[in-house]
């Protein structure tokens, strides 16, 4: 009878250790998978602000190109009115007078 009841506290025992390390392995595991979300996480963010960068240079440099391309527009669109105003100015004037003084 003793040697039962030993048997059974020794079983008892083996379960309740087997129990303890299921459980140390479930924590571990969770830890495991906490620390590799984690990870996929910062890598995740870290290849986001590359492109994040990439994206913005690439959008900066167009922006001054169009800049650029608006600019030199606008300058010739001045150096022809201003041509035209050296030729014709005058003719303007005089055109823009004679309207007034006959109205």
């Amino acid at each position: 009878m003793e040697d039962m009841i030993a048997r059974i506290v020794e079983m008892d025992k083996k379960a309740r250790d087997m129990t303890e390390q299921a459980q140390k392995n479930k924590l571990d595991y969770e830890n495991q998978i906490i620390a590799k979300r984690e990870s996929i996480k910062t890598d995740f963010l870290e290849r986001a602000k590359k492109r994040i960068a990439i994206n913005r240079e690439a959008a900066q440099k167009k922006a001054d190109t169009a800049l650029q391309q608006a600019e030199t527009r606008n300058r010739a669109i001045i150096e022809k009115m201003e041509t035209d105003y050296d030729r014709l100015g005058d003719a303007w004037v005089d055109t823009i007078v004679q309207r007034v003084l006959t109205e």
